[in-house]
């Protein structure tokens, strides 16, 4: 299949991810929903047993400690991290577990994150793998739903989507539909030095209306000020631009590529630049070329009501 044929069976049709290991952490013990409410960015305490809600760790100084998605489930809690973050998120959210009952565990090796892809490839998996934790993923770039199986369960549930027709995705395809999508990774876009408003998480990942959380105040001066002076855009690359290629301006550097992919329609990428460079259209220097704003990732000022 090409590149673009593969695309759209994970739009509109049914498509497979590899099964990737994931830094999981369960949170059990009766205080373990409120606790995390208190922790995190994201309103927890509504929530229900099968819902799931994106949300960030942060520290007191506003920067991530790691983001992801927290699923609940009736006597557990998952929190899915990037494996890069994962010590650190444990130990941070072990760190204030005083005198509510709360235990933290390390899970990773007993998951494995399956990723079915398009409506087809949805309802297939759901058949395939009845009652495994599961919830639909709206950062993969297209329609997906995130499974979670034991490593012997993903590698039968995804062997039976290709033999029904699902397109297999590779690193390259599930790279392009993210960065098309402009959803920011652990690792490329997103670190411990990040404030997640220059990634685009304010809407995504940030309750305006809950209680106190670790950051907090970072995060609401940020956002109600508009003080950012680096943020996230999307990018028309020339062919061959890769992760690390600085941007330029009027002979001055004001930003580098922190992710590139090859798409249909061309070279794409995203990368962090300057506040001046925050528009559509806006034509930047860079390895090979020219490259070309499409997209403005970064959310700077309060949310919309």
């Amino acid at each position: 299949m090409t590149l673009s044929e593969k695309l759209e069976a994970a739009r509109a049709g049914a498509a497979v991810s590899p099964a990737a290991r994931r830094g999981l952490l369960r949170f059990t013990g009766k205080d373990r929903q409120d606790y995390l409410h208190r922790m995190v960015t994201q309103k927890v305490a509504p929530l229900r047993p099968g819902e799931a809600a994106y949300t960030a760790v942060l520290e007191a100084r506003g920067h991530l400690v790691a983001e992801g998605f927290l699923l609940v489930r009736p006597e557990e809690l998952l929190l899915d991290v990037d494996p890069a973050a994962l010590a650190e998120a444990k130990a941070h959210l072990e760190k204030f577990v005083i005198m509510d009952d709360v235990v933290v565990e390390d899970v990773s090796e007993a998951y494995r994150v399956l990723t079915a892809f398009g409506p087809a490839g949805a309802a297939a998996a759901r058949g395939l793998a009845a009652g495994a934790p599961s919830f639909e993923n709206p950062r993969r770039g297209a329609p997906a739903l995130d499974l979670y199986l034991s490593p012997g369960e993903a590698s039968r549930v995804r062997g039976s989507l290709l033999a029904g027709g699902a397109a297999p995705l590779e690193e390259p395809e599930l790279e392009a539909l993210r960065i098309r999508a402009g959803v920011a990774r652990w690792g490329a876009e997103l670190d411990g030095k990040r404030l997640p408003m220059e990634a685009g998480l304010t809407r995504a990942a940030i309750s305006f209306d809950k209680g106190c959380y670790q950051g907090q105040e970072i995060v609401v001066r940020a956002t109600v000020r508009g003080h950012l002076q680096r943020g996230l855009v999307a990018l028309a690359l020339p062919a061959g631009a890769a992760a690390g290629a600085p941007r330029a301006a009027a002979g001055q550097e004001v930003g580098q590529v922190t992710s590139a992919a090859d798409a249909p329609e061309g070279r794409v990428g995203l990368g962090y630049v300057r506040r001046a460079h925050w528009t559509v259209g806006e034509r930047l220097g860079c390895q090979g070329g020219e490259a070309v704003v499409s997209r403005v990732v970064v959310e700077d000022g309060p949310p919309a009501c």
